[in-house]
Order: structure tokens, then sequence, then C-alpha cells
């Protein structure tokens, strides 16, 4: 009989949780045992944040649902909006964020068109597609000062540059998994 140190339990154990073979392993509670994301839709409501916030399955993000009651704002106003979300109450749901580049990207998908119903009240800008942009934490390669803004316009999603103190674009503000108060 083998016996395994702590450590050695403790370090299979992380390592575990990382292999994306399924996302109820990843994403936890969320998503009902022996269903496959495939055939299970791919973007969750949830009514934990009171109907504001929804998670991506793939990616495990928990993503706010109200990006459209801020106006456009700098960057730095872009960061205090996602920051002040969640503060206060009991349960401190604390870390909503402005996204990476990559994780505002990976929301453009056909999975939108196979759920319109589910989230047609909200108008989320990879389903309805529009010249609206969107601040990034990702900082633009070799120009200072400026960072990548996203735009899902048209059939494509595009992500240029944009100076920090001069431009203004939404604010989409999304945490990590796992997020508080999710069964």
């Amino acid at each position: 009989m083998r016996t395994y140190s702590k450590f050695a339990i403790a370090v299979v154990l992380s390592v575990g949780a990382f292999n994306c073979s399924g996302a109820e392993e990843i994403c936890g509670r969320v998503n009902e045992p022996k269903r496959n994301i495939e055939e299970s839709f791919r973007f969750r409501l949830l009514a934990e944040y009171g109907g504001k916030a929804f998670i991506d399955m793939r990616t495990c993000l928990v993503w706010r649902l109200d990006m459209s009651d801020h106006p456009a704002l700098s960057l730095s106003d872009a960061m205090r909006a996602c920051a002040e979300k969640g503060q206060g109450g009991p349960y401190g749901e604390m870390g909503w964020q402005l996204p990476t580049a990559a994780e505002l990207t990976s929301l453009d998908t056909d999975q939108w068109s196979n759920q319109k119903d589910n989230f047609k009240e909200y108008k989320l800008p990879p389903a309805i597609r529009s010249d609206a942009e969107f601040w990034t934490v990702t900082s633009w390669p070799g120009r200072s000062g400026s960072w990548a803004v996203v735009q899902f316009s048209g059939k494509t999603t595009v992500v240029i540059p944009a100076e920090q103190d001069t431009k203004k674009a939404g604010v989409w503000c999304v945490r990590g998994f796992p997020a508080t108060g999710i069964r």
C-alpha cells in the first residue's frame, strides 16, 4: 500500500482543479450533473445576483448584465465603476473588474443565437452587434498609455488601441469563478 504526503495530495488536487474536461468540475454546482456543455446552454443567468449577472460555462467567468447603466467613461472611471460593484452587503460580492481583451472577445460566439430568448431584454453587445466600445485592462503593445478596447461590430469583433487619457468607452464588469452565492 502506497502512502502519500499531504503535500503530494494537495498538488494533485490543485492540478486536477484546472482540468477542463467538464464544466461541472470547473464551475461547480451551476451546471447540472451529467450534462455536457455542448448540449446545454453556454450562458446561464444567475438569480443570486438579483438577475444582474450571467455565467459563461466555458470560461467560468461571471459577467454583469447592467453594463448599459454607465455612460461612456474614462479608463480610470471604468475601473472604479467595476471596483465599486458589490461594495457593502453581507456577502461581500467583491472582485468585479474590467476584463482582459481575451476575456471580452471570448464572448463573441454563435451561441448567442441559440439563447436569444433568454437574453433579449439585456441587449448584450455580442448578441446585438453595435459600434459601442468597451474598456479592457489589456495594455496595447508598443504604445505607452494605450489600452485595448473591444467593439462587437457587424459580424466581427474588433480590438483597437485607445488612449487612456482622452478616450471614453463602455464598462462591462467581470469576475472570476467561484462567484459568491452560486448554488
